[in-house]
């Protein structure tokens, strides 16, 4: 299996927007994360955690989120995204395409929910 096979499509806000937005949209569409991204390329992410270590301050997105960002691309073996969340321990992938354009997201969630066979076992 592939990452494109289980990739959704992402939600992306702007480097500017409020920490108090972006918790707006992320219960609005319950979820844990959001991508910033500027013309295709992902410039950062932000997490619930994110917001919790920063909640009630007046800050911008691009103030708080990661930029070291973690992605992989889209014909990536479903394998690789899993060994790779094993060793940096993180829950999110941006998934970028051959040009390393933001195409879709991958959570750790989806994953599990697909982990119905012994293909995925990692020795």
């Amino acid at each position: 299996m592939k990452v494109k096979d289980l990739m959704k499509k992402p939600i992306v806000i702007e480097h500017d927007m409020m920490l108090s937005d972006a918790a707006k949209i992320m219960t609005k569409y319950s979820i844990s994360s959001l991508l910033i991204v500027n013309d295709g390329e992902v410039l950062g992410i932000i997490t619930y955690h994110d917001l919790v270590r920063n909640f009630g301050e007046s800050k911008k997105v691009s103030e708080v989120m990661t930029k070291q960002v973690v992605s992989v691309k889209e014909s990536d073996k479903l394998q690789s995204a899993i060994e790779i969340l094993r060793e940096k321990e993180i829950g999110v992938f941006p998934v970028l395409n051959s040009k390393g354009k933001l195409v879709g997201i991958l959570d750790s969630k989806d994953i599990l929910k697909s982990w119905d066979n012994e293909d995925y076992i990692i020795d």
